[in-house]
């Protein structure tokens, strides 16, 4: 008999156990719900539903010899120095995804120099720098990591900039040409 602790279960309850991780071996648990969203003060509203926990699915993983597949290398950073800045490298960032071009995009407010530094350490092949000068001018400093050089590029144009420029292997060079 399986009895789940929460008592908005209604008919159907479930437990995903996996071998080898010791007692506490459930990684998952649900079940079904039809009286919840009334409850809530909502419409009836019938549901099923389930919780995982992470740090059980990592170790069942590990015990079971279970490599995740490396992350992919993303192939542009976005630096940006203030809350504009910001505001336009999540929504660049945003727009790159669309294109499926590998985006990092930068944490908190930090220095551009360490913004750099960790860019440099992700291996990508581009890096947009976006600060105030950038946004009043509409026009991205764009930094290619290999050798430094820079160049505007208008940032309305600045995904199909990108996309044309990045080579599926990545393992060639290509020249920075002038901007669209």
């Amino acid at each position: 008999r399986l009895v789940r602790g929460l008592d908005y279960y209604t008919k159907t309850v479930f437990e995903v156990w996996a071998e080898g991780i010791g007692a506490q071996a459930a990684v998952c648990g649900g079940g079904r719900y039809d009286g919840l969203a009334e409850a809530l003060g909502g419409p009836p509203t019938p549901g099923v539903g389930f919780a995982s926990g992470l740090e059980r699915i990592i170790l069942t993983m590990k015990v079971q010899g279970i490599e995740p597949p490396p992350l992919p290398r993303p192939a542009v950073f976005i630096a940006h120095l203030g809350a504009e800045a910001r505001l336009a490298a999540l929504r660049l960032a945003t727009a790159l995804r669309e294109r499926e071009i590998g985006t990092w995009l930068a944490f908190g407010q930090r220095s551009l120099k360490s913004q750099l530094r960790e860019a440099n350490k992700r291996g990508v092949t581009y890096t947009v720098i976006l600060g105030e000068d950038e946004i009043a001018t509409g026009r991205a400093t764009v930094r290619r990591m290999a050798d430094g050089e820079q160049q505007q590029v208008p940032l309305e144009g600045l995904p199909r900039w990108l996309s044309t420029r990045l080579h599926p292997s990545e393992s060639h060079l290509q020249p920075l040409p002038s901007p669209l």
